[in-house]
């Protein structure tokens, strides 16, 4: 299988999930709720993940993501308006999926550039430039559209679970 292929397998996949596990078994009311024990909300975990893809997208495809500044970038939830989140989450899911083809894996796209031209601020989110900074393609793909993207699903599978919505209880 062409590695390729493999990555649009993994983001179907991770659509398939958010749809399916996360988006048609928690109600849009439930989804801002803070679980039991504490954490943060499907809601805002969902927009997090979402911003990080979709600076991703951008830094893959230089056009500059809908999501201006730093909000949602943080693991912790604020208070800020996250919108539909699993909407947007699902937009971004797709928009990856439709680049991917022509994305050359070993280019070294200008990530701290994109950030900059994102309004994210370098001074509070040091960490995300010096992270992305010199990557090649393949880490954009790699963490941020796949891992990344993965682990939140899973945090926001888990609770789902934590509100009492498991399918399996």
């Amino acid at each position: 299988m062409h590695v390729k292929a493999w990555i649009d397998e993994e983001l179907a996949d991770a659509e398939a999930r958010l749809a399916h596990q996360v988006l048609r078994l928690v109600p849009a009311r439930q989804r801002g709720e803070t679980p039991p024990g504490g954490g943060n909300s499907i809601a805002w975990t969902l927009f997090h993940l979402a911003r990080h893809a979709e600076l991703a997208v951008a830094v893959l495809t230089g056009d500059p993501p809908r999501h201006h500044g730093g909000d949602g970038l943080q693991e912790t939830e604020h208070p800020v308006d996250v919108g539909d989140a699993g909407a947007h989450a699902q937009e971004i899911l797709a928009a990856a999926r439709a680049v991917l083809p022509g994305v050359d894996l070993d280019a070294r796209p200008d990530a701290a550039g994109m950030l900059r031209r994102s309004g994210v601020p370098h001074e509070t989110f040091s960490w995300l430039y010096e992270q992305w900074e010199g990557q090649p393609a393949a880490f954009f793909v790699r963490w941020p559209l796949v891992g990344h993207v993965q682990n939140h699903l899973g945090e926001a599978i888990a609770t789902r679970n934590r509100l009492g919505l498991s399918p399996h209880a």
